[in-house]
């Protein structure tokens, strides 16, 4: 099996791995367990006694081997990482799609200016994704601010590095899909304007939170306050909502520029439904992901700052 076979392959399996992602996400709403697991940042503060404290899984004698085992893996320090490694996660995607992109300029060839326009057109889902990454890599470097007791647990670490390994095969077209013939190419330039504008908004937004927090804070939950401004007036989460209108923009795009034909053909049998679907099936992933995000971050916020915190909505305006 040569490369571009195990690329085609990793086409067709991104949809399907999506599918199960989108599955556990759901079931940590039900699992105490998996909400642990996937838990990062401010929302871990509940856990985090537990995990810095006693180590109650080594001194219980009363406990059976099972439970110790487990509670060591919810619970143990050295299965948490800070929650700054988020940055290995754009350096990831950017690295893999980056690559990817290369490569399929190379198997594709550009032998005339019309072939080079039409790949360049063909790949402004995988351009726009690659700028997403490396701001998102920059903004952990330089805006957000991550103290010591801001931690994720490491199955969340691994979740989040499978993640942004895959998605570049998501809107990355492989060399077997047709694509249009430009017939869609204005709307495909106002669908590609409004994701350069939430990802402003998303950035805008990372900003106000980065400013909240003081130079000089060795973390805890003081170090803390209220945001205001901007859509923060509206819901507590306007970084996420900005994000997943950023995958919003990036599967319309996609689904303008796939052939109507192309998709037909493909729907012959359940794999290839879910690979013709796959922008979608991603989109859903991460709103779901997000959505159960704000929710706890909004939780939180109330907990936090009881009476003081603002009536707002958790992501969507004036909705929930």
């Amino acid at each position: 099996m040569n490369d571009h076979s195990i690329l085609l392959l990793l086409h067709h399996a991104v949809g399907p791995i999506y599918i199960m992602l989108t599955a556990a996400a759901l079931l940590s709403i039900i699992s105490p367990a998996l909400n642990e697991l996937s838990s990062h940042g401010k929302t871990r503060f509940g856990s985090i006694g537990k995990c810095h404290g006693k180590n109650n899984y080594d001194s219980d004698t009363n406990r059976s081997r099972y439970q110790r085992l487990w509670d060591f893996l919810l619970h143990s320090k050295y299965l948490f990482a800070n929650k700054g490694r988020f940055i290995d996660f754009y350096a990831v995607g950017s690295i893999i799609t980056t690559i990817t992109i290369l490569l399929n300029f190379n198997w594709s060839g550009i032998h005339t200016t019309t072939k080079s326009k039409n790949d360049h057109r063909r790949l402004l889902p995988a351009y726009i994704l690659l700028i997403h990454l490396v701001r998102r890599f920059c903004e952990c470097l330089w805006v957000q601010k991550s103290v010591s007791t801001s931690t994720m647990h490491f199955a969340g670490y691994l979740l989040g590095v499978i993640h942004y390994l895959c998605l570049p095969f998501v809107f990355i077209p492989d060399q077997e899909q047709e694509q249009d013939s430009g017939s869609n190419v204005v709307k495909s330039f106002m669908v590609f304007m409004g994701c350069l504008f939430f990802q402003y908004q998303q950035h805008r937004h990372h900003v106000i939170l980065g400013n909240l927090r003081p130079t000089t804070s060795t973390g805890g939950i003081n170090s803390y306050r209220i945001p205001k401004g901007g859509w923060f007036e509206f819901v507590s989460c306007p970084h996420y909502l900005a994000e997943i209108m950023v995958y919003f923009m990036l599967a319309i795009l996609i689904q303008l520029q796939t052939d109507t034909a192309t998709m037909q053909d493909e729907e012959n049998g359940m794999l290839s439904r879910i690979h013709a679907q796959k922008h979608w099936i991603v989109l859903v992933w991460v709103s779901t992901n997000l959505s159960i995000s704000a929710e706890r971050t909004h939780v939180w916020y109330i907990l936090t700052f009881g009476k003081t915190y603002p009536e707002r909505q958790k992501l969507i305006p004036f909705v929930w």
